[in-house]
């Protein structure tokens, strides 16, 4: 089941090669006035605190966010880079641009409108040349459809659902189509609401595809607005370039989502789905990551501490008793061929 849609925000430390390691960390969430902006940069104080002990010193950051510096997380968050590891190099990419590069096209248009859906937002901009050049934000994403279902049979049904059984009913509930994994998709269970409180036990309700996508689909019409204005602010010939390039959905989107969209705006569509493996780690927004890194390698200010590395690594080898020959003729011991003692290289 996709329940990592409804993850807010989440980080990795990845990257790993023969001197520094790298943190990459989606900012899913979007905050509004009166949340707490810093979330990310926390995350970052103490969520890698044990991995950069353990690794070789941060060299890359990559913040990826809705609306890339713009996004009120970013900032402390690359404050907070600054102060724990100043040799880091810092990137901050809009998530539609790395789930265009991360869509892998082949080949890629040269303007389209990525629709990337998170936990709680759909992410909409034109993106041309590796660049948004507009974007906007529809608060909702695929915690708001869940709870669009949840609302719906709770007063339809009388039925109580928790959001994770509701999500799976917007995944394979085959509301815009069937779902490409689930043949049967089943009822969906909850708990009976009653005017008499106390324990009950569980009910299902079975929705069909066509009340399930009345429950869903007002969710894309003030999707389908935002991506018409877009397409009017942007620059006239990059908006008819996104046009022929059409919509890339990305992320949450419940299958059959793409031709929903290009019935509403007129605009050819495609979608792209997670890989079954992505579904714990959704892989998208990494894979274009990884692209970007690939295309325009880091190059952070950090020391080869090869010899140090070395001489520690010898030094636990004698604190364990096994014997270590010396090379007289350096400081350090034994001959190194180039490969990294600490099997980290």
């Amino acid at each position: 089941m996709l329940w990592w849609a409804l993850d807010e925000i989440r980080i990795q430390v990845t990257g790993r090669n023969a001197r520094y390691a790298q943190v990459v960390l989606e900012l899913a969430w979007n905050p509004g006035p009166g949340s707490d902006a810093s979330l990310a940069a926390q995350l970052l104080r103490v969520g890698v605190a044990k991995q950069a002990e353990l690794w070789r010193p941060i060299g890359s950051v990559v913040l990826v966010a809705p609306g890339a510096g713009a996004h009120p997380g970013v900032a402390p968050a690359v404050d907070t880079v600054r102060e724990r590891w100043p040799a880091a190099e810092v990137r901050v990419v809009d998530e539609t641009v790395a789930a265009l590069a991360g869509a892998g096209l082949a080949p890629e248009p040269a303007a389209c409108v990525v629709v990337h859906q998170d936990a709680v937002h759909t992410s909409v901009a034109v993106v041309a040349g590796r660049e948004a050049v507009a974007g906007g934000l529809v608060t909702g994403g695929a915690r708001g459809l869940a709870e669009a279902v949840t609302g719906h049979v709770r007063s339809a049904h009388r039925l109580d659902l928790d959001l994770e059984m509701a999500w799976s009913g917007v995944v394979h509930g085959g509301s815009f189509a069937p779902s490409p994994t689930v043949s049967d998709p089943g009822s969906l269970l909850g708990s009976p609401i009653t005017e008499v409180g106390g324990v009950h036990e569980s009910s299902s309700v079975s929705l069909s595809p066509a009340e399930l996508r009345a429950v869903v689909a007002p969710a894309y019409r003030p999707v389908a607005d935002l991506v018409t204005r877009l397409l009017r602010d942007a620059p006239q010939e990059t908006a008819r370039e996104a046009a022929i390039g059409g919509l890339l959905l990305t992320g949450t989107h419940p299958p059959g989502a793409d031709g929903h969209l290009s019935g509403l705006t007129g605009l050819p569509a495609r979608q792209i789905a997670e890989e079954k493996a992505g579904f714990q780690q959704p892989r998208i927004l990494r894979d274009g990551v990884a692209r970007l890194l690939a295309e325009k390698p880091p190059t952070p200010d950090i020391p080869d501490d090869g010899p140090e590395r070395i001489a520690r690594f010898l030094g636990a080898m004698e604190k364990l008793g096994v014997p270590v020959p010396r090379d007289p003729n350096t400081s350090v011991g034994g001959s190194h061929s180039g490969a990294d003692p600490e099997g980290e290289g």
